[in-house]
């Protein structure tokens, strides 16, 4: 019996040091989050520096407001790149990663979908030189030259990486997201209403038998 609960013990005193050190693990990670999450802007540019870096999706509330419960374990990667345009502009190359599960419009079933996209930002230092319909730039033309487009922010001594991540996943979430085939059958393009024949098809089967009958 002693030999039992000897055993019971060590499988306890695992079961904690594990859990310990997923809760070390997560706090790891948030706390890697909160420094990354401000940077002087300007300055990565300047010394052209790059970041990446994993934050749990939960903390992204704009983007999950209005979708269904999520994997409480996903995480979103990102990963930041100073550059310099053709023109000397001061850009930043961001690439975002996620897995979301969204509600197919088809069948209203969960439907699991992996994001992934980039966005270059370019950096302006007044709302006066934020995107202005009326202004000719020739950073656009520049960008549109060299087969880009950039995404002009306003930059700061604490740029907020985290929101424009979260930004960049919003702008990716398909608006009506459908499976290829749903579960039930349904494919791509098809609605679950049975389809009517062309009123164009039967004039021609028509015409085609009034043919007929005339030789």
């Amino acid at each position: 019996m002693p030999f039992v609960n000897a055993e019971k013990k060590t499988e306890a005193r695992g079961m904690k040091k594990a859990a310990e050190q997923r809760e070390f693990e997560t706090k790891a990670v948030e706390t890697q989050a909160d420094t990354m999450r401000y940077i002087d802007a300007f300055e990565f540019v300047r010394v052209g520096k790059s970041l990446e870096g994993s934050v749990p999706l939960a903390r992204f509330v704009r983007l999950l407001d209005g979708l269904p419960e999520q994997d409480p374990a996903a995480m979103v990667r990102w990963a930041a790149q100073a550059d310099r345009g053709p023109l000397g502009e001061e850009l930043i190359r961001l690439d975002v990663a996620t897995a979301l599960t969204l509600r197919c419009q088809r069948c209203l079933g969960p439907l699991a979908m992996p994001i992934e996209s980039g966005v270059v930002l370019q950096l302006v230092q007044t709302e006066a030189e934020l995107d202005n319909p009326d202004t000719f730039d020739m950073s656009e033309l520049a960008a549109e030259q060299a087969g880009e487009d950039y995404e002009k922010v306003l930059g700061s001594r604490k740029f907020d990486l985290q929101e424009q991540v979260e930004d960049e996943l919003i702008l990716s979430v398909p608006y009506v997201p459908r499976h290829e085939r749903c579960p039930g059958g349904e494919s791509e393009g098809g609605d679950g209403q049975e389809r009517k024949p062309s009123p164009f098809a039967a004039l021609a089967q028509l015409k085609s038998s009034s043919g007929d009958v005339g030789k």
